[in-house]
């Protein structure tokens, strides 16, 4: 097992997409500063998206964006902290999407180069095969933020002039909650690409729900159950990508405990159901 680990870390770090996502995705945090530093200099698009944001934060079921959307919420007249660019953009859904895109391409290459092929018979349980992408998937996301964080700080002091962290604590806690949440959803698309063992329907799939442009059937679904079962229920509520966006910067012990919850659901459920599939499915 932890010779699999090795060796998909290895193969992880020697690949160009590796380099190639991470380094699109820091061009485009910088990007996203730049826009940013514009918005801070018009005070009534600052206002705006304070009222925004505050209106989210006392929404209980929040509305979701399609798309990236990147809204600052820092309060007019004070300055943007790396909290508050982190927020924004992991909010935006701009982490997720370049997560799910390397998940894709990490996933599905070994199958393409026929490595699994050759290693699947060797292997004592083919279900080790997944748990080392899982895992190293996992080291991936925790690299994405770490230097999403630290890049993000070199943004604000080059392109802001200034470096303001914000609170430590609650950027610690909704750091840490949002890795597991989006690890969970790497581990998803992961499994459902080598379910489908297609890298364009993949591809498709992962970005789509990346960006929820599946929310017109999440709509439909909610009125469907809200109709037939009379319950005030939002199906977003019980999603990776629905908690993603939904966590508020200052997150309280039951937006944590329901976040680890649905993500806890959703690494169990994909990691069984692609162990089954792949432990039957022929090896080609």
């Amino acid at each position: 097992m932890l010779n699999m680990i090795r060796m998909d870390f290895y193969r992880m770090i020697k690949t160009k997409s590796f380099y190639m996502v991470l380094l699109v995705f820091l061009v485009m945090t910088a990007i996203s500063t730049v826009l940013c530093k514009t918005e801070l200099e018009d005070a009534k698009i600052q206002q705006s998206n304070y009222e925004s944001t505050l209106e989210q934060a006392d929404t209980q079921t929040q509305t979701t964006n399609v798309g990236i959307s990147v809204i600052l919420p820092t309060k007019p007249g004070e300055k943007a902290s790396v909290y508050d660019m982190f927020y924004a953009n992991v909010q935006g859904k701009e982490v997720a999407l370049f997560l799910v895109i390397f998940a894709v391409m990490f996933s599905l290459a070994d199958f393409k180069s026929g490595f699994i092929k050759n290693i699947g018979g060797q292997a004592r349980k083919r279900f080790y095969l997944i748990a080392s992408k899982t895992i190293v998937l996992t080291m991936f996301t925790v690299i994405l933020f770490v230097l999403f964080l630290f890049f993000q700080a070199l943004c604000n002091q080059v392109i802001l002039g200034y470096l303001k962290w914000g609170d430590t604590g609650d950027l610690l806690t909704y750091l840490g909650t949002e890795l597991v949440l989006h690890a969970a959803f790497a581990i998803f698309i992961m499994a459902l690409s080598i379910i489908i063992q297609s890298n364009a329907a993949s591809m498709i799939l992962a970005i789509a729900l990346s960006i929820d442009l599946a929310v017109i059937l999440y709509s439909m679904f909610d009125r469907f159950v809200q109709k037939y079962a009379d319950v005030d229920f939002h199906i977003m509520d019980y999603l990776v990508t629905g908690k993603i966006s939904a966590l508020p910067m200052a997150a309280q012990t039951s937006d944590i405990q329901s976040a680890l919850l649905v993500s806890a659901a959703f690494i169990v459920g994909s990691l069984a159901v692609c162990g089954i599939v792949f432990q039957k499915r022929d090896m080609n």
